[in-house]
């Protein structure tokens, strides 16, 4: 009994520290997919273009871009969890004034805030995940993942139903903002871990070599998801698969469905099988499937088994990248703000590179 207790209580602070950062993962979930839902009301707020208003997708990916680094240097100087109260109480904030502005520069400031915010939070609580559970880190990244594919899931349908019941989007955003001051008031109650170079120590700080590939594999990874998200439903309709821009839409969310899905279905291979095995099979299924889309584009069926492919190939890269990580590298702060500043330039970059390939005869 003397001998195990300590062990029963050190799973337990596991197990509370996991779930608090899978609820962090959640919420940066809902936060990622806020933009979008909300364009057509920021566009009858605003009385502005769409051509004025897409710079807003812009300053929230450089927001995440600033936010990932500021996040990694900052990680090993203060408290944790003070770090994570930090970022949500300024996610809190962000989301509270939002609804309430009719100028697009000021939209647009926010929504760089937004972005900083959301990404110092997401930076933090993967880095202190993989602290909790270290090299075993796979399953549990694959299940952290799922959170955030419900969060953007469920978004659109909380700011639905709310331009549904009230006209305009305030319901959705100030719901989403009391979760963060409750997750804000959780954290500060809940014990963090200890930096992973005091509990073990693998000259993780050496290999540059894996933080940069893993760095060039999210930068890919993310820049494709974006991408094919973004630009779906314009395939769907340039092909002439159908010519309701509601039904190309479906695409989309079908494709998340299938990300979303993935992420918990590959939970039971993370536990079994190398990461780098995992994102070398995961890449040629998706590659397959890519080219199944491409070479019969004008059968939705086919296209529809594809677009599900590809979100259940992509499914498992990243956390598999993270994991395969963890298991060579001391995770730091910086060593998680580099990789997910690379894979915030990739959904900057990507998507404008897809549009002038889809959009060029």
């Amino acid at each position: 009994m003397i001998v195990t207790q300590p062990r029963t209580a050190e799973a337990r602070d596991s197990t509370r520290l996991t779930v608090t950062y899978f609820l962090g993962y959640g919420l940066v979930g809902l936060l990622s997919a806020v933009l979008g839902p909300s364009m057509q009301t920021f566009l009858a707020m605003t009385g502005s273009p769409l051509r004025t208003l897409a710079i807003l997708f812009t300053a929230d990916a450089f927001g995440s871009v600033c936010g990932s680094l500021i996040a990694g240097r900052l990680l090993n100087r203060i408290g944790t969890h003070v770090q994570v109260a930090v970022g949500l109480v300024a996610v809190a904030v962000v989301l509270a004034a939002i609804p309430l502005l009719r100028w697009p520069v000021a939209l647009a400031v926010l929504f760089w805030a937004l972005g900083l915010a959301k990404t110092f939070v997401f930076v933090t609580v993967n880095t202190l995940l993989l602290w909790v559970r270290r090299a075993k880190v796979g399953p549990f990244i694959n299940a952290a993942d799922f959170f955030l594919g419900a969060g953007s899931l469920v978004m659109p349908l909380m700011i639905g139903l709310s331009i549904t019941w009230t006209g305009d989007v305030r319901l959705a955003y100030w719901l989403v903002c009391g979760c963060a001051v409750a997750l804000t008031l959780w954290v500060l109650r809940t014990r963090a871990p200890r930096p992973e170079s005091e509990q073990r120590g693998r000259g993780g700080g050496r290999h540059y070599l894996m933080i940069g590939g893993v760095a060039v594999l999210l930068f890919l990874y993310v820049g494709a998801e974006i991408s094919i998200s973004g630009w779906l439903p314009s395939f769907v309709l340039l092909r002439g698969l159908t010519d309701d821009a509601a039904t190309a839409a479906y695409f989309t969310s079908l494709f998340w469905v299938a990300v979303t899905v993935g992420r918990l279905l590959w939970v039971p291979f993370a536990q079994r099988l190398r990461p780098a095995v995992i994102v070398a099979s995961s890449a040629a299924v998706c590659a397959l499937a890519v080219a199944l889309i491409v070479n019969n584009a004008s059968s939705v069926a086919v296209v529809t088994a594809g677009v599900v492919t590809v979100g259940l190939g992509m499914s498992s890269i990243f956390p598999s990248a993270f994991a395969m990580l963890a298991r060579r590298v001391e995770m730091t702060g910086m060593v998680s703000g580099v990789c997910l500043c690379a894979a915030s330039l990739g959904a900057m970059f990507f998507p404008w590179l897809a549009g002038q390939a889809l959009t060029t005869p």
